[in-house]
Order: structure tokens, then C-alpha cells, then sequence
């Protein structure tokens, strides 16, 4: 009769040889997956470098072009109009922050000043477009109040209209220049980033518009508008 020791030792046996010989591990070579700050940053490199190849073509009818923003990220900063007509206004989200402060200063003051139009895509703008040619006769009259598609700082998300809030009739129209909003924005917009983007005899030749204001507080926003700025300089300095 076989003792208890005896016993244990055979059943280990036994269990040794039934199992499976397990085979050789092959190590899998690892993954590397970008972090979400690799890829955001791809991205705006990607993003910047679109917009530089737009900006060196030649202007149309006076207006630098513009490539369109990445809807996607904008901020809506309000709504224009009622009913069927409501639109729903964005920005890129640093002019759009900013222009948040520059609303709240102004209200401070007792001023009411109110974003008309964001974001416009280049769609949308040759319709604007093509509306004036029917109105002017020609591109090149019609190009004097509205770019031509795929020329408007408006694709940017980094302009926009602004109006004054106590009155509404003189929404884009040449008698905002008269309003309080105009005078404080011409006396801090700059503070916020923000300038006038057709002064009256602008070197590019398109009409005076008190109304278009661009947003250049950042790097980026310099970048897009660097050809603007430079005739815009050049303007400042013959005057």
C-alpha cells in the first residue's frame, strides 16, 4: 500500500505530463498613438499652412483672398434677426472671447454694441456676390461693397459686422458712423484687438465700411491678415 508521500508524488507526476506545453510568447511591437495635443497641433499646422498658400494669390478687385475657418471650433456670439430671417452668428473662438469683453466694457459705458454678421462661408458670399453684380452692372462695381467669394475677411471667423443696439435701421449703413458704438469703437476696439478693416480711401479701393471690424489680437489672426495689414500701414502712412 502506497504512503500518503508516495501518493502526492505520483499525482504531481501525472499532472506534470497532462498539461499543455505552452509555447514560446512573441512579443507584439507597441503602438504609438499621437495624444489629442499632437494631433490639435497637426492640425493647426495644417490649417496655418492652408491659409498661407491662399494668401499668396493675387487680390480680386482690391480684396486679399481668404481661406474658410474651421467652423467646428467657432463660438456662437449671438443671434440676428427674427423668425424665418434668424441667423445664429460665430467666430473663431479667441476673436470671439474677445469680442465677449469688448460687448461688456462697452455695456459698462452704456453702450450697446451688437455682432450683425460672423462667419460667412464662401458659399454664402457668392450669392452676396452675385446680388451686387445684379445691382452694380459689373464685378469690379460690385466688388467696391462686397468681395468676391473667396476674398471676404468674413471667411476667416476673424471679422465681423458690428451694429449699434439702439438702433436697429441703421444696421450696416453708412450712419453708423454717427452712432455712440462707432465712437467707442474707434476709441477702444484696439484695446480688444479689434480695427476697422475699410477706413474711408482705403488703398485697397473698397468703400468705407464703419461697420467691418477685424479681429488681430494673436499671432494667428496677424498671420491671416498680414497683406490687409501692410496696405493698411501704408494707407496710415501717406495720410
Amino acid at each position: 500500500m502506497l504512503n500518503g508521500y508516495a501518493v502526492m508524488q505520483f499525482v504531481m507526476r501525472s499532472l506534470t505530463h497532462s498539461l499543455p506545453t505552452p509555447s514560446p510568447s512573441i512579443s507584439q511591437p507597441l503602438k504609438i498613438i499621437p495624444s489629442a495635443s499632437v494631433a490639435n497641433t497637426n492640425i493647426q499646422v495644417a490649417s496655418l499652412q492652408k491659409q498661407e498658400r491662399v494668401t499668396a494669390y493675387p487680390p480680386k478687385f482690391g480684396h486679399f483672398p481668404y481661406s474658410e475657418g474651421d467652423t467646428e471650433k467657432m463660438i456662437i456670439i449671438g443671434s440676428y434677426a427674427q423668425h424665418e430671417y434668424q441667423r445664429f452668428e460665430q467666430l473663431a473662438p479667441e476673436a470671439a472671447l474677445a469680442l465677449m469683453k469688448l460687448i461688456y466694457a462697452a455695456r459698462d459705458e452704456g453702450v450697446w454694441i451688437i455682432p450683425v454678421s460672423g462667419f460667412r462661408s464662401i458659399a454664402t458670399q457668392d450669392k452676396l456676390f452675385q446680388s451686387q453684380i445684379q445691382r452694380r452692372g459689373s464685378p469690379e462695381a460690385a466688388a467696391k461693397l462686397s468681395a468676391p467669394p473667396g476674398y471676404s475677411e468674413h471667411h476667416t471667423g476673424y471679422a465681423l459686422d458690428l451694429a449699434d443696439g439702439h438702433f436697429p435701421k441703421q444696421d450696416v449703413t453708412y450712419n453708423f458712423a454717427n452712432t455712440d458704438a462707432f465712437r467707442w469703437l474707434s476709441q477702444h476696439g484696439k484695446e480688444f484687438g479689434f480695427e476697422l478693416s475699410f477706413p474711408a480711401n482705403n488703398l485697397q479701393g473698397v468703400s468705407y465700411e464703419p461697420w467691418h471690424w477685424r479681429f488681430i489680437g494673436s499671432p494667428n489672426a496677424v498671420r491671416i491678415f498680414a497683406r490687409a495689414k501692410q496696405t493698411s500701414s501704408e494707407n496710415q502712412t501717406l495720410n
